[in-house]
Parts: C-alpha cells; sequence; structure tokens
C-alpha cells in the first residue's frame, strides 16, 4: 500500500522525509527555542489552505503570526485556517477532545497543535504529574485517531529541556509524545536562519538522517544541493 504524504514545498525535506509529511499519524517536531518549530508549522498550513484546503491549528503559545503567514500565501487560504487559542491545560484538553467532529464537520485537511505541551508543562508539578501526564496522553490518543479515521497528517511541535540523565535534550512530556508520534524530527539551528532537520524516530525512514534549509520571507527553501547527510 502506498504512503500518502503532504509536500512541505522544501525541496531538501521533501527528499528526505521521501515526499513530505506523512498522512495517518503524528508527526511531532521539537526542538530548543528559534529552532524553527512555528516556521515548519506555518509552511505546511499555508501549503494546504493555499490549495483550497481547510487547517486546524491550535495555537497554545499566542505564536501564529498572520503577518508571516502572508508572507507565504494569501488571504483567500487564510480563510481556510481554523484557529483555536486555548488558555489553559483543561481548554486545551476540550478544544482537542471535540476536533473529531470539527474535522468531519469542515472536511479539515490537516491539523497542527503549536505547542502540544506548553500549558502542560505549566500544570503539570511533582503532586499532579500522573493526573496530567494521562490527560495529555489522551488528547494524543485523540489526535492519532483523528489522523487514522480520516488520513490526514497532525504535526504537533514539542518543547524540550535538557536533561542530565538522558545527557542531551529530553522532549517535555517524555514518554507520551515519543509513544503517540511515529515519527519525531528534530529542529536545531546552525547558522543565522538555517536549521538542521534530523529524523530521531520514524516506522519506514532510517534514523539519523538529516538535511539543512533555511527560513526566508517566502517560507522554508533548500541551503543547497549538498542539504543531505
Amino acid at each position: 500500500m502506498e504512503v500518502e504524504r503532504l509536500s512541505t514545498s522544501c525541496e531538501s525535506i521533501d527528499e528526505l522525509l521521501r515526499g513530505g509529511v506523512e498522512k495517518g499519524i503524528i508527526t511531532n517536531v521539537y526542538g530548543e527555542s528559534g529552532s524553527g518549530k512555528t516556521n515548519f508549522a506555518i509552511q505546511l498550513a499555508a501549503q494546504v489552505t493555499s490549495e483550497g484546503h481547510k487547517v486546524a491549528y491550535v495555537d497554545t503559545e499566542a505564536g501564529f503570526s498572520p503577518e508571516r503567514f502572508l508572507q507565504i500565501a494569501d488571504e483567500k487560504a487564510l480563510d481556510n485556517l481554523m484557529i483555536k487559542e486555548p488558555y489553559d491545560f483543561e481548554e486545551q484538553t476540550e478544544v482537542i477532545s471535540s476536533l473529531e467532529n470539527f474535522v468531519e464537520e469542515e472536511n479539515i485537511e490537516l491539523v497542527i497543535v503549536d505547542s502540544a505541551v506548553s500549558l502542560y508543562r505549566l500544570k503539570v508539578n511533582g503532586d499532579n504529574a500522573s493526573e496530567i501526564n494521562n490527560e495529555l496522553s489522551q488528547q494524543f490518543s485523540d489526535l492519532s485517531n483523528i489522523a487514522r479515521k480520516h488520513s490526514i497528517p497532525v504535526i504537533v511541535t514539542n518543547q524540550v529541556y535538557t536533561s542530565f540523565d538522558e545527557e542531551g535534550l529530553e522532549l517535555v512530556g517524555r514518554d507520551v509524545p515519543k509513544y503517540w508520534s511515529k515519527c519525531l524530527i528534530k529542529l536545531s539551528n546552525k547558522d543565522k536562519n538555517v536549521r538542521k532537520l534530523e529524523i530521531s524516530k520514524h516506522r519506514s525512514m532510517p534514523e539519523g538522517r538529516n538535511t539543512r534549509f533555511k527560513i526566508t520571507n517566502q517560507g522554508l527553501e533548500s541551503v543547497d544541493e549538498d542539504g543531505l547527510f
């Protein structure tokens, strides 16, 4: 069975991902602040809405910029973007639990959650960790069901923190996003506007493969033909 993918319209990224982000699964894009996670999300949203399809965009950090979107797409595309802005973790749970009907009613072709863990991070503590982790897991389960049932891509962005146990960066939420996300993509800064994109986990692609791209006024663009390592 051929795997359907959504093009990012960035040649180097599409080449690495064999055509783009996979439909039917959660793709988790993670990295430190400023690594390009929201730009990646906006690029995909612009790509889908410019083709006349609708996108559900859950913005938990007030990070979505209409001005940035309109650098890549036009006003007509912006009309196809359905933005939801939960203000706390409980509201995020409500928004995600209601997405199933919303996706069906509005014929949504792409779901984005940017970020899946920022409000979780504000809520979780040593006393409620188990309860809040279960709630986060339910959110990811709902998103996974949407992706599979409707055969659409679900993109979540994930924050990171420095883990001394793991000797490097760890995803906020740890095992929860790792379990539910069938594709993990790590973004990191290389130089100025250049970013590195690396596959950390994928069910059919080798881990560690990476490429480079740059963030421009027109969106994400390939650096050069030698961007793939």
